[in-house]
């Protein structure tokens, strides 16, 4: 495979999984498991859980990590998160969560040992330096049975694209509001938390760019050193047949 075959299996990859998590992050349901377990916020749920792993650091530190959110209302969410179970009884409650959502809707997927069994590989086999909630995440004990393990492994796998991708955007000189106006556009800022006007980066299309291609270039270098071809090229598969069954399981 060349470099650019492995650049892409590893953004195909990345794609689905982001995509996988997701569904179960924004989900009414996991919504409401949140507040039936005690969050009134199931933002705020979403905070704590996610940020768990960091255990009792402060608003600000937190924040930081998140890195794409309005440092102010996310560290707030993150103190009334905590305030329920806790830094680590939020990052189990969570987990918890990933894992059942995976049990009931990944369960008709093909291949989900495998794609857990691989994705599991570059897990280990990835250096943590400048990737907190990845290090965190990855230390969290895994499920027995195929269809949460694969969930909580697209979980893992998804902080670590995201960590490379933090990192990459915070020397770019681009803005998080920039980046989510070049991205996803005023809805993503909005639902970040940021107020308006909208810096909208139009300057700094190519930068972004850059941001997305050395991203995806550290994935493939990731994937490279855990994973021969073949297996980056089915694992790429797996996890898009993997958010495909997803998408087809969940109630909308």
């Amino acid at each position: 495979m060349s470099d650019t075959g492995m650049t892409d299996a590893a953004a195909a990859a990345g794609a689905a999984m982001e995509e996988a998590v997701a569904v179960f992050m924004l989900h009414p349901e996991t919504f409401g498991e949140s507040i039936a377990a005690g969050y009134q916020n199931p933002l705020a749920a979403y905070v704590a859980g996610r940020g768990g792993v960091l255990g009792e650091a402060s608003g600000a530190t937190v924040s930081s990590v998140f890195a794409v959110f309005e440092p102010t209302s996310l560290a707030a969410m993150w103190e009334e998160g905590i305030a329920v179970r806790g830094a680590a009884g939020a990052a189990q409650q969570y987990w918890d969560q990933a894992a059942e959502f995976g049990r009931k809707y990944l369960t008709g997927a093909s291949g989900l040992d495998r794609l857990a069994a691989l994705g599991e590989k570059i897990i280990t086999a990835t250096p943590t330096a400048g990737l907190p909630l990845f290090a965190g995440w990855r230390t969290m004990p895994l499920a027995a049975d195929a269809p949460a393990r694969a969930l909580q492994v697209m979980f893992v796998m998804r902080e670590l694209r995201a960590g490379v991708h933090f990192n990459a955007l915070t020397i770019s000189g681009i803005s998080p509001v920039e980046a989510h106006m070049l991205n996803k556009g005023h809805q993503y800022a909005m639902m970040f938390g940021w107020p308006e006007p909208f810096a909208d980066g139009a300057g700094k299309k190519d930068r972004y760019t850059e941001i997305e291609q050395a991203t995806n270039r550290r994935m493939a270098e990731i994937f490279a050193a855990a994973l021969d071809p073949a297996e980056a090229d089915e694992l790429a598969r797996l996890s898009t047949d993997a958010l495909a069954s997803l998408k087809s399981s969940v109630p909308g």
